[in-house]
């Protein structure tokens, strides 16, 4: 096997090449365990500030189901196209486009003016969380190996299991707490500066990596699954049009 002495321009601009990726390092591990419990909490944490939602937005109880039924039919929707694109163009690549539409997703969702604000900006928050957690599995097991590998993915585990405890209970905290008068929105803006951190984070201490031999996105399977949702999507516009002033008032 040879290789140039003098690489391409685009294997010199390619960030996340596909070469062995290097160790990862206890920081890393951090920063990926924190990326994958973010969005698996943020699934639980709006369960307890529904009654809060609707009586501050005016929202009607199927517009309530869609804040939480979009954000998990949008992950799932997302979770395998995620994966084969950090195949394709790199994983830590993806992991930062995923956190970065993460947080931007958190902060609409936390200064939402109305219910319809909300409902988009859940979906495409969900839909951001599963760009993010494929990266997280995929650079566990292309860096770490033998014990290490195992420990790891048994911490990947237990942040996905306690994250359904933590999300209601600090859930709770933040509603019952009614920071500064701002009700339930501390649920979602309380990932902006976490989210920002690791986002810094994984920058520098996640390692690049990516298949070498990926597979083709399924465009057409995702829009399958989350096709389904167009009625949805009509019965949300009908529920923001029945809000008129109620969901003006909202604070």
């Amino acid at each position: 096997m040879t290789s140039s002495p003098r690489p391409t321009a685009a294997a010199r601009t390619a960030g996340d090449a596909a070469q062995p990726a290097a160790g990862l390092t206890r920081a890393g591990l951090a920063v990926l365990i924190t990326a994958v419990f973010l969005p698996q909490v943020d699934f639980f944490i709006v369960n307890v500030a529904l009654p809060t939602i609707q009586s501050s937005l005016g929202a009607s109880a199927g517009a309530l189901e869609l804040v939480v039924a979009g954000y998990g039919t949008a992950y799932a929707a997302t979770l395998v196209l995620g994966g084969r694109l950090g195949d394709m163009i790199g994983r830590r690549r993806m992991l930062l486009i995923g956190m970065s539409g993460f947080v931007l997703t958190s902060l609409v969702c936390g200064t939402a003016p109305g219910i319809g604000v909300l409902l988009a900006a859940r979906i495409l928050q969900g839909a951001a969380a599963g760009l993010v957690v494929p990266q997280v599995i995929a650079t566990l097991h292309a860096t770490l190996s033998g014990e290490r590998r195992h420990r790891a993915l048994g911490l990947y585990s237990s942040a996905a299991g306690a994250a359904i405890v933590v999300g209601q209970l600090v859930g709770g905290l933040l509603v019952t707490a009614d920071v500064a008068g701002t009700g339930w929105r501390p649920i979602f803006l309380v990932n902006v500066p976490i989210g920002a951190v690791a986002l810094i984070a994984a920058g520098r201490f996640v390692p690049a990596s990516r298949s070498p031999h990926p597979l083709g996105l399924d465009l057409v399977g995702t829009l399958l699954f989350a096709g389904p949702w167009w009625p949805c999507w009509c019965r949300s516009r009908r529920v923001r049009r029945s809000v008129g002033p109620r969901g003006a008032g909202a604070r």
